[in-house]
């Protein structure tokens, strides 16, 4: 089936497949002029790609790295996923993604007519699988709605969701970035240097080094969730980015020197991600994500990131009704952002899309 989904996307859009074009892909997440989600991360697209398999009964990547005039132009992360004998449209099995065009060449009118494209191309293989509504988010920044979002509200599509998102402003100074943090996380973040012993794994401290504290990482998480939350595959996965990319772990030791924390932190050129982190239950009285957080932000400034995107901070009469617990961690979470922006869900109507 990815063949002949492949080609339809070609009947629109000037294209080459994710991993025959992997090196332009990492090209554009890292060198793109702007603002990369990691989201969009190739390392990211892949992993995702590998848990969301186990998840539905059949999922097929179908990421393009997206040209115009024989210049890549743009990449998107798409995937169709097969439940029961029902099709669903997105990105590594979740909401769909918008393409990220590049900043430098497009003007507006190009992105527009790329955008046109994509929105065709996307509606065909819609219908070509009797999808007739898809999902897809997307966050306003600083400058408002992007020309994806206007170009789907022109067409019909609705907004049935909004969530608030926490971000730290990576180009603030440190003191900048403390003085809007929660003043309990100050306190907490002081406390937490004093308790443990931290350590920030990078693709310099090793290939051994990195796997071993990779494996040590992943039996902390299985005692914490008392399981297997996912398979091997996709931790071998996360160890391999850390290896090659920017992504890193940061550690955090007691004094016996027994691992009581870990976090990953997934990257691309300009952006940083609070990806997993697992920390023994039994020290909850006490501080120990917080120094992580600081840690987290202050080798992502090393890096020259312009955003890291701590997560969602959700509240109890949001739209999808979340839990006491996803509650209680976006408020921790919302502790250590200097910015607080939306994201806007939408619903899509193929038939109306192909009618106008």
């Amino acid at each position: 089936m990815k063949e002949a989904l492949i080609e339809i996307l070609r009947k629109h859009i000037e294209l080459k497949e994710l991993e025959e074009d992997s090196d332009t892909w990492r090209s554009i997440e890292n060198n793109n002029n702007g603002y990369v989600p990691v989201d969009y991360a190739h390392d990211m697209v892949v992993y995702q790609n590998a848990y969301f398999s186990d998840v539905h009964d059949e999922l097929t990547d179908i990421s393009i790295v997206i040209y115009n005039g024989g210049t890549a132009a743009g990449i998107w992360p798409l995937s169709v996923a097969k439940n029961t004998q029902n099709y669903e449209i997105g990105s590594w099995g979740g909401v769909l993604l918008p393409p990220l065009l590049c900043e430098r060449g497009n003007t507006t009118e190009s992105k527009r007519k790329l955008l046109r494209k994509c929105i065709d191309a996307l509606n065909e293989v819609c219908a070509k699988l009797h999808i007739t509504k898809y999902k897809t988010a997307d966050v306003v920044l600083g400058q408002g709605t992007s020309i994806w979002t206007q170009m789907l509200f022109e067409n019909g599509a609705v907004c049935y969701g909004v969530d608030n998102e926490c971000y730290v402003d990576l180009v603030l100074e440190e003191q900048e970035i403390l003085s809007k943090m929660r003043r309990t996380n100050k306190y907490s973040i002081q406390k937490s240097e004093q308790l443990w012993r931290s350590e920030i794994i990078t693709k310099n401290s090793g290939r051994d080094k990195i796997e071993r504290s990779f494996e040590d990482f992943r039996r902390l998480h299985v005692e914490v969730s008392g399981r297997e939350t996912r398979s091997q595959k996709t931790w071998d996965i996360q160890c391999k980015a850390v290896s090659d990319t920017n992504d890193f772990v940061v550690m955090l030791y007691d004094d016996r020197d027994e691992l009581i924390g870990a976090s990953l932190y997934s990257t691309t050129g300009s952006a940083g991600l609070y990806s997993v982190a697992a920390y023994r239950r039994d020290l909850f009285d006490k501080p120990v994500g917080h120094v992580s957080q600081w840690l987290a932000i202050k080798y992502m400034k090393e890096l020259g990131m312009r955003w890291y995107y701590v997560g969602k901070r959700a509240y109890f009469g949001d739209w999808n009704q979340p839990s006491k617990k996803e509650v209680s961690i976006g408020h921790f979470k919302e502790g250590f952002a200097t910015n607080i922006f939306l994201r806007l869900h939408l619903e899509c109507s193929v038939e109306k899309i192909i009618n106008n």
